[in-house]
């Protein structure tokens, strides 16, 4: 089974936050660029797990809140330009995102 990520049902690309973060140098306007993209569910870090994490249908906001939790966070470390806190917060929505996703699958192999 192939998983895509929310942001691909949205029709949009994937973006590698990891990759972008891990550069040498993010100037002003990159780091603008940067601050509205985490600030939409579609498309922060959040948005680039998978679809099958649970989200409210207005605007894909998780239902997890921890997941949530995250996001709003990483949004923050973002927008006050923290490489490393951000890199940080990123590690730990791919954690908990991971998590959710193991629930959803061993639920879905329960009900079988």
């Amino acid at each position: 089974m192939e998983m895509i990520t929310y942001i691909q049902t949205k029709g949009n690309k994937p973006f590698n936050w990891f990759e972008v973060l891990k550069r040498e140098k993010i100037d002003r306007k990159k780091w603008n660029n940067l601050a509205k993209l985490s600030v939409s569910w579609v498309t922060c870090a959040v948005g680039n797990q998978c679809s099958i994490i649970p989200r409210d249908d207005m605007d894909g906001e998780p239902m997890d809140n921890k997941l949530k939790v995250l996001g709003f966070n990483f949004h923050q470390y973002i927008k006050t330009e923290n490489r490393k806190g951000a890199l940080d917060i990123l590690e730990k929505i791919e954690i908990r995102s991971s998590e959710i996703i193991q629930e959803i699958i061993e639920s879905s192999c329960e009900s079988k």
